[in-house]
This record gives structure tokens, C-alpha cells and sequence, in this order.
């Protein structure tokens, strides 16, 4: 059974009504999948970079050693779509809630650390392959679910409480770091996720994706849905297109401190620059969500791609001043804030429901692999060559490839399954 999506059939109505409307019979989940996405593992990438001169200085490891955890997403990437089936099948819930409480037993085997590499990899092993589970798999799948006529505008300011918290807990992190350790800093990750989000994942997210407006998916039909999916073109364009988008700012966020500070800025002003990034992520989710709820998502996708293509240009070369390094992340920042919600909102545009979380899941995968090549090498080529300006050129490439793909997506579909 498929139905005709809402169109502005009540033009009349202004957004900011529809907005209030739909927030008022939803916020419980609404607030619970924003909280939980904002302090999730998905935060960690913009933090991350916080610890490389840290653990460098603590342990004499070098950056690719540190940033070389990033090649184990080619391992953890295919947890994403198992999730994603799992999601759509046994709902939100159970899966966020057991991922929730082994993130935060991650970053607490993580501050225990003693200077051993092998028991890094393994302790980050164990904390990326939990930490699948509170990602945009599940946390969009909330909010697309109770959310329809304004899901654009739900998921952006979902995806903006992760630019906000990525852009305020650098300046809470840096001054813990300083003074006790990475291992507190890591501890200070993993207590917010115990206090804030699973308790407010408990009490306020329904325990069965139905009670989500969810489509069920049979045993049957999930057999040999992997495949199926995969053999639509747009998916395959889809996903492509989210990869190229969001490979480039990970890679780019996980060095950003050592980045800024080759560039010739202060340590401070480097982890102001890692907030301002944080901000623009935020003003670029909710200007999107807003934008796709009354325009083609598509076209918003491919401008908020191209913005973060020529901020990297901006960084290449020697020193470079504060105000161009702040302008340049500001336009990466914002390509940033568009890729999770727009992803997630042309999947429930284009394909509906019904499959939902397992498309976001095979998104994911090829983002984790993407991003397990892209956040190690990128630390590989500062080793080799000295200076982040080839990673920088990749970086601007993939932007601008990935708003090409996005276009292809074409027009809206007439009908959605349910």
C-alpha cells in the first residue's frame, strides 16, 4: 500500500504554526532523539581532535598512530545496516537504549588507557562498533517518525543540538583535558550520555517503532532486502552522494586543532575555530531543514555543498589569518550541518518509512568506510608530507562531486510506502 505525500495543501498555515503543532503532540521524542544524537557517539568526531596533541604528548604516539583507530570503521561500517534492520524490525527503543550504555562504557575504557597502542585500538574497536547504534540510524528514525508535515524542520533541529554540542563542549572539554587528563576527558563524555540521554531515551521515546507511525517489515521481506535496496539507483546515488558529503568534514574535524595550529593560529584561537565549526554546523542543519520542508531538497543540498568546496580552498597555503581560517570553516561548517538531516529527510521523501532505518544504515555503512579511509589518511598525510594542504584539495573535490550527485536524485516520487 503506498499514499500520496502531504503537499501545501493549507497554505494558509504558516510553517512556524505547523512547526508548534507538531512539537507540541511530539516533543517527548523529539526532545529525547535530540538529546540523544547531540551526546551520542556521533559527537565524538567533533571533539576528537581535542586529544590528538594529548595523547601524543602523554603516550609519544604519533598523530597517524592515533588517527590509524580511524581505519577500523572498514570493519565496523557493516554493524550499520544490521542496525538499521534490527531498528526497523524490533523499533528505536532497545536498539538506542543498549547503544547508548555501551558508548558510555567505551569512553570509560578508553580513560583507562596506560600508553599501551594495542589496548587504544582495541578499547576504540570496542567503542566505534557500540557506538553504530546511537547514530543518525536511529536518532533520525525517531524524529522522522513522529514528525511528518515539518519532518525537515524536526530533523534539522535535531541535527543542530549536535552542531550546538559539538560547538560548546570543546569549551568544556579543553580546559578538563588540561587538567586531568584525556582520561577525564573521556570520562566527562561517557557521564553525559548516563544522565542526560538514557534516561530521557527510557521515559520518553515509545517502545515499539509503531508507536512511531513505523511500517513493519515482515521476517520474509527482510531476507533479501540488503540486495533489493541496493538495486535502485537512486539509493546507490544516495548514498554516494552522502558519503562524498560527509567523509570530507570528519576527516577534516578529527585534525582540525592540528590543522588550525599549522596554519599558524594559537592553541586557543585553534579550539575556538573547532566551535565556530560547531555553530556553522548548526545554523547550516536548521537552514536546511527549514528549506527542504517548502523547496527541493536536492538543489539545498547541492548550494550547501558547494559553500564547504570553496571554504577549502581558502585554508590552502602557508599561514593563514584568523578571520580567513574562521570564514573558511564557516563554510565548511555549514556543508556540515546539511548532510544528516537532508540524507535523512530525502529517504523519507523518496522511499518512505517502510525500510527506513535499513537505507539510513547502508548510508552509514558507506559513510563509516569512507570516513575509515579519509580520517586515517588524513593523519598518514600529514605524516608524509608535513602539511594537511593535499588532504585539503581532497577534501574541497569530494564537496563538490558530492552536489553533483545530489542532483541526480531527480524529482520527487508521486507516491511513498507507507
Amino acid at each position: 500500500m503506498a499514499h500520496k505525500p502531504e503537499q501545501d495543501s493549507t497554505e494558509d498555515i504558516s510553517q512556524l504554526r505547523l512547526i508548534l503543532h507538531e512539537w507540541r503532540l511530539s516533543w517527548r521524542p523529539g526532545i529525547a532523539g535530540l538529546v540523544a544524537g547531540s551526546i551520542g557517539y556521533s559527537l565524538y568526531a567533533a571533539v576528537s581532535s581535542l586529544f590528538v596533541e594529548p595523547l601524543q604528548a602523554q603516550f609519544g604516539w604519533s598523530r597517524g598512530d592515533i588517527a590509524f583507530v580511524h581505519s577500523f570503521g572498514i570493519v565496523t561500517a557493516f554493524a550499520a545496516p544490521v542496525v538499521g534492520r534490527l531498528t526497523d524490525r524490533k523499533g528505536v527503543k532497545p536498539v538506542l537504549l543498549l547503544g547508548l550504555l555501551a558508548t558510555a562504557l567505551g569512553y570509560v575504557l578508553l580513560s583507562q588507557m596506560r600508553g599501551s597502542l594495542l589496548y587504544y585500538y582495541a578499547a576504540y574497536f570496542c567503542f566505534s562498533m557500540a557506538g553504530m547504534a546511537t547514530t543518525g540510524i536511529t536518532v533520525t528514525r525517531i524524529l522522522s517518525g513522529a514528525f511528518h508535515r515539518t519532518r525537515g524542520t524536526a530533523l534539522a533541529i535535531g541535527r543542530s543540538g549536535l552542531a550546538l554540542t559539538g560547538a560548546l563542549m570543546p569549551l568544556l572539554l579543553f580546559p578538563v583535558i588540561v587538567q586531568a587528563g584525556t582520561a577525564g576527558g573521556y570520562l566527562l563524555l561517557g557521564g553525559t550520555i548516563l544522565l542526560l540521554a538514557v534516561p530521557l531515551v527510557w521515559f520518553w521515546v515509545p517502545s515499539r517503532a509503531a508507536d512511531l507511525k513505523a511500517g513493519r517489515i515482515s521476517a520474509v521481506a527482510m531476507a533479501d532486502q540488503w540486495r533489493v535496496l541496493l538495486n535502485q539507483p537512486r539509493i546507490r546515488v544516495l548514498i554516494a552522494a552522502s558519503v562524498l558529503n560527509y567523509v570530507p568534514v570528519v576527516s577534516l574535524l578529527s585534525q582540525m586543532k592540528p590543522l588550525a595550529v599549522s596554519k599558524g593560529l594559537e592553541a586557543a584561537t585553534a579550539v575556538g575555530a573547532v566551535s565556530v565549526m560547531g555553530l556553522a554546523a548548526a545554523c547550516g542543519a536548521l537552514l536546511s531543514g527549514v528549506l527542504v520542508d517548502r523547496f527541493w531538497a536536492p538543489a539545498i543540498a547541492f548550494t550547501l555543498n558547494i559553500l564547504p568546496a570553496a571554504g577549502c580552498l581558502f585554508l590552502l597555503g602557508g599561514d593563514v589569518s584568523p578571520l580567513v581560517f574562521y570564514a573558511a570553516v564557516l563554510l565548511i561548517g555549514l556543508g556540515q550541518g546539511a548532510e544528516i538531516d537532508i540524507v535523512a529527510f530525502m529517504i523519507a521523501r523518496y522511499f518512505g518509512l517502510r525500510s527506513y532505518a535499513t537505507i539510513y544504515g547502508l548510508s552509514t555503512l558507506g559513510i563509516a568506510l569512507g570516513v575509515a579511509f579519509g580520517a586515517s589518511m588524513i593523519g598518514q598525510a600529514y605524516d608524509l608530507f608535513g602539511d594537511y594542504n593535499f588532504a585539503i584539495m581532497a577534501a574541497s573535490a569530494s564537496f563538490a562531486l558530492a552536489a553533483v550527485l545530489y542532483l541526480a536524485m531527480g524529482r520527487y516520487p508521486e507516491t511513498v510506502p507507507d
